[in-house]
């Protein structure tokens, strides 16, 4: 059924002012670009205003010392947060979340011996093998696998193909988007003269309460101990995380970035995407990593680092400036050779 809010209801939901009509019926969100009259967008910085002014929205957030009078057949929001507000507003519009009804379903593979508590959903040709424990409320999707002796505590999603491997251990409130694999063997060999010999791997992964993991995400099992995903911890599509790492809480990896095995990240990091971090180093509380950036030597505590071998703010900048003031500084030196070549030609 589609929802319906006045401009003043949803203000009202953000703490917001209205300016212009208040009786403007929304029924979605969009972006300033694809919004219709009959949706809702927002504005969070004043550079992006050429976007609003070709905007067909019917609503706009905007910042709450905005100046500019909304256009005709448009209604402003002030608040103080548009980003924060508009997220709210989102989900008033949100479809309902699915519904699982507890059960197993009859094409599901359940070895006798594992263990399910109660108000578990257990989805088609999902497989639960033996020893694994599963903790009440959760929900393992269709297709997924899950390995001898894993357990998977309360309340957690497991979306579909999703392969948690053995002996692994999740924590409360997990989710794991599809395709995502858990526990898949460290990457370890020994070169010899006949060829790469395996090294077993024999440890875990341990992954902590609140943690969310996107879709095709890979965590290698420890060669041993644990590779460890602490509370809190939320880490984007197609992100690597190598044997024996370490990733400290609420820390955020973001999309194709890549941690060699044996990193210690610390608490509230993030990893920018396609960023790559090399092993047995560590990268400080708060610390930052650049997009696209390759981390070669540890990161003290609240740096910020860029680039190629990654470097500080200001060696980065330094640089890449180089290059210009090169550039400057030639351009320079030949019109001063060319005005002394002129007054030698004088002289004679």
């Amino acid at each position: 059924m589609e929802k319906i809010y006045k401009a003043s209801e949803l203000a009202e939901m953000v703490s917001g002012t209205v300016k212009g009509n208040p009786d403007a019926e929304i029924s979605g969100v969009n972006s300033l670009k694809l919004a219709t009259a009959a949706e809702a967008s927002f504005l969070s910085n004043i550079k992006y205003r050429s976007q609003m002014d070709a905007s067909k929205a019917g609503v706009v957030l905007v910042v709450s010392d905005w100046k500019f009078d909304p256009k005709e057949g448009q209604t402003l929001i002030l608040c103080q947060n548009p980003d924060k507000a508009f997220t709210k507003i989102c989900n008033v519009f949100a479809p309902a979340p699915i519904q699982y009804t507890p059960g197993i379903h009859p094409s599901a593979v359940v070895h006798p011996s594992a263990q399910i508590a109660e108000d578990v959903y257990i989805g088609p040709t999902a497989v639960v093998e033996e020893g694994a424990v599963i903790g009440k409320g959760t929900v393992i999707n269709a297709c997924v696998y899950v390995g001898p002796f894993v357990t998977i505590g309360e309340n957690c999603l497991i979306y579909p193909n999703v392969s948690i491997m053995r002996y692994c251990r999740l924590g409360n409130r997990i989710i794991i988007h599809a395709g995502a694999t858990i526990g898949a063997d460290g990457f370890g060999y020994n070169t010899t003269f006949t060829g790469l010999v395996k090294v077993p791997q024999n440890g875990i992964v341990q992954i902590d309460n609140d943690v969310e993991i996107g879709a095709n995400s890979t965590i290698d099992r420890a060669r041993f101990g644990k590779t460890w995903i602490k509370k809190g911890v939320k880490i984007d599509n197609l992100v690597h995380i190598a044997h024996n790492v370490i990733v400290g809480e609420s820390s955020a990896l973001i999309g194709q970035c890549g941690i060699a095995g044996s990193a210690e990240i610390g608490r509230g990091v993030i990893v920018a995407a396609q960023s790559g971090v090399n092993g047995h180093i560590t990268l400080g509380d708060g610390s930052k990593v650049a997009g696209a950036s390759a981390v070669q030597r540890s990161v003290s505590p609240g740096a910020m680092v860029f680039g190629t071998p990654a470097e500080s703010e200001e060696d980065f900048i330094e640089r890449h400036m180089l290059p210009r003031k090169v550039r400057k500084l030639t351009a320079r030196l030949e019109k001063l050779e060319a005005l002394l070549a002129e007054k030698e030609a004088k002289a004679e």
